[in-house]
């Protein structure tokens, strides 16, 4: 070998920048050996890519390129220790253009590794004519290889550390450092923006100068303990910024040690809790707290009756304090709310609310359970008449009117009370039993309080009697759907037909009053839903398919029925969508309690509904100013005016103007109008009169079957109602 050339390297290798080391080596090695092009390349973690770190030609260093691997030379490299060709390579890979166009005969290259003994990068020499040296050549390549591996080893060092120390100064997460004894040595942008804190002012502190006082050092004790025994810590801790502020934030510590297991580090990664800690305060309160009233929830209510219990049932049976839990319903509230508002309804609530909240001890418990229900657990009454004072109590203060909103109104209260140990033995029970209680208050006259008796139990016999009746039936398929029409009094046809559900029990017809509240009640009226508007899509899909393509189905939807998921929110769709149904078939009937502003994702579905082709009819209008804010935060289709204003139109005068003043209303705002209950044809001439859009009532047609509504749309007359 020309030791001249190797001298020639090394010397140039003295002067080499670090920075531009790779530039260098190539040049020098291309004019040693007389190359036409040198090159670093770095390869992908497949071995399929080549990418050039630096390529020299003609004395200098030229623009990087990427290649192929494979069908080229460089591929054999990756597979052996150094591959040469002298002469002839573009024969030898003919499917190598790069070859072709740079003019190439000969080729030298030789692997490069990595710290890990894989090979990561390549080094290769190109001729243009054919090499008369190889053997000098390849020696001198494996000679400076190792140079060139070390310094790609500093290279991607370099590159990770750089990583490393992006990802921490960019982390969210604040990152503190300390050395063995945990005196501060390295700190992030986090850490200053969470405590306030630059790195120069608490380098060569230790920790302790973020203490807050907040914890004993009993605390500090058992982190250090876990530290020392399992080398990592965390959990919530409270600090002190700069600006004197205590703050929550969740620390994770981990120890850092060497080789001979000797600690060398401590590294601190925390975040700033503060708003999670309010979000899950603000949770706890929405889970056990009433939102509107801001009293116990029913959850919090049953813990405490529950945590109560338990503790007497731990005590000597015959030293077992009395417990009594009340169930309240507020007396004709629904008539209040219709009367005046659901607005001013939740301000009576809230009135109520501290009222009841008057009246009771530190001990007690008061609770919101439903919407107009309350309840109230007190511990340790001296006898049952104890619970008794404080019904007439209550009952004595509720005979005071509320006064709101320039409204003066009484409300008063039934009552229903259970006590434990006598009548049950967990919070479920014995609020089952008092509520029962209740019941029996309000059907003998309201206004007044009933103890719990075992009597009471029959009438809750009965209800889950027929509660197992109707999931029977619901699961058998067993009620069947009716049709009642809906006439147009601009078109004097049947245009639409209202789906209702009806339940034959074992050869009796059961009244939807009696069976839909328990449906309620127990959650099965989704599925009565779900049921009403699959075999409604059906037949209107039959009637369809006969030629009545105009016809649109009416589907009642109660509250219970909407979804809380907005996940759920096509489940409707979805049906209609199966049956061969455009959604402009179907209108959805809604009471008002459904567009309460607090039931959120039902806003969101009628809105989804709604924009899918879905029409939107507010069923029982009419009953309180509540309507006309709902109609200004929606919109509705269609309103429908309560049969029993309908009912009184002909001989109230107040009722009439009503209706005149809905459906002029409903006018101005393009709102179509439905009047139900209509039975008279005097109704329907004054409606027609008034510009009413539809009527619907027994006056044409009751409630169809199925198998009547071809004949009914066939044979029907403005002028002749079959009925």
């Amino acid at each position: 070998m020309n030791e001249y050339r190797i001298k020639s390297i090394v010397k140039s290798l003295a002067n080499i920048n670090s920075a531009n080391f790779f530039h260098d080596i190539c040049l020098s090695l291309s004019k040693a050996i007389n190359a036409d092009f040198v090159y670093i390349a770095s390869l992908d973690d497949n071995d399929t890519l080549a990418t050039t770190i630096a390529l020299a030609s003609q004395g200098k260093i030229i623009e990087n390129i990427s290649y192929s691997l494979p069908n080229t030379p460089c591929e054999q490299i990756v597979n052996s220790l150094i591959c040469t060709h002298r002469c002839n390579i573009q024969q030898r890979y003919p499917n190598d253009a790069r070859l072709i166009d740079m003019s190439i005969e000969g080729y030298v290259g030789v692997p490069l590794k990595n710290v890990e003994g894989n090979i990561a990068a390549i080094l290769v020499a190109l001729f243009q004519e054919p090499i008369s040296n190889t053997n000098e050549i390849e020696t001198l390549f494996l000679l400076f290889s190792g140079f060139i591996e070390r310094e790609l080893h500093k290279k991607s060092y370099s590159e990770k550390l750089e990583l490393t120390n992006t990802i921490i100064e960019n982390s969210h997460e604040a990152i503190l450092i300390t050395d063995a004894h945990t005196r501060i040595i390295h700190t992030n942008k986090a850490f200053s923006k969470i405590t306030g804190y630059h790195i120069d002012e608490v380098t060569g502190e230790t920790p302790k100068f973020f203490q807050s006082g907040h914890h004993d050092k009993h605390f500090y004790q058992k982190m250090w303990s876990q530290l020392k025994r399992r080398g990592h810590w965390q959990g919530e801790i409270w600090n002190k910024r700069k600006s004197g502020e205590i703050y929550p934030e969740w620390l994770s510590i981990s120890t850092i040690y060497n080789k001979v297991n000797q600690v060398t580090h401590y590294v601190s990664f925390f975040s700033d809790i503060t708003q999670q800690n309010k979000d899950k305060s603000k949770i706890k309160r929405q889970y056990y707290f009433d939102s509107l009233t801001k009293l116990a929830n029913k959850k919090m209510l049953f813990q405490q009756v529950d945590q109560a219990i338990k503790q007497n049932c731990q005590e000597p049976q015959n030293i077992q304090s009395l417990c009594g839990l009340l169930v309240m319903d507020l007396d004709l509230f629904k008539h209040i709310n219709n009367t005046y508002g659901h607005a001013f309804g939740d301000k009576l609530l809230r009135l109520v609310a501290n009222r009841l909240k008057s009246l009771i001890r530190a001990t007690d418990t008061v609770a919101r359970t439903s919407g107009d229900s309350f309840a109230l657990f007190i511990k340790n009454l001296p006898d049952e008449q104890g619970a008794q004072r404080i019904a007439e109590n209550i009952k004595k203060s509720f005979s005071d009117p509320f006064h709101l909103d320039g409204i003066t109104t009484s409300c008063s209260l039934s009552i229903g009370i259970a006590l434990f140990p006598h009548d049950e033995k967990n919070a479920a029970g014995l609020f089952k039993k008092a509520e029962q209680a209740m019941f029996d208050a309000k059907d003998n006259g309201r206004n007044s309080f009933r103890f719990f008796t075992s009597n009471m139990e029959e009438s809750a016999a009965r209800i889950l009697k027929v509660k197992s009746e109707l999931e029977e039936a619901i699961n058998s398929n067993k009620l069947d759907v009716v049709f009642q029409p809906i006439i147009s009094l601009k078109t004097q046809l049947c245009t639409k037909f209202e789906a209702l559900v009806r339940w034959n029990n074992n050869g009796t017809w059961v009244s939807p009053t009696d069976f839909i509240p328990i449906a309620e009640h127990f959650n099965l009226i989704d599925k009565i839903g779900d049921i009403v508007l699959k075999k409604s899509c059906q037949v209107l899909k039959t009637l369809k398919n006969a030629g009545f393509t105009d016809i649109i189905f009416n589907i009642n939807r109660s509250i219970y029925e909407f979804p809380i998921d907005e996940a759920n929110n096509n489940l409707w769709l979805n049906v209609i969508e199966a049956s061969g149904l455009s959604p402009s078939d179907i209108c959805f009937e809604l009471t008002e309690s459904v567009l309460a502003p607090e039931n959120g994702n039902n806003i969101s579905l009628l809105k989804s509904i709604q924009d899918a082709g879905c029409k939107i009819a507010l069923d029982d209008f009419g009953t309180g100013y509540s309507s006309l804010s709902y109609l200004r935060r929606f919109s509705i289709d269609i309103l429908k005016i309560d049969r029993s204003f309908i009912k009184e139109m002909t001989m109230v005068k107040d009722d009439k103007t009503l209706v005149t003043a809905i459906i002029t209303m409903a006018k101005a705002l393009g709102i179509a109008v439905v009047a139900e209950g209509v039975e008279k044809k005097e109704e329907v001439e004054i409606l027609t009169e008034l510009g009413c859009d539809f009527i619907q009532g027994y006056y044409f047609s009751k409630p169809l079957p199925v198998q009547a509504l071809e004949i009914f749309l066939k044979k029907f007359s403005f002028t002749h109602p079959l009925t």
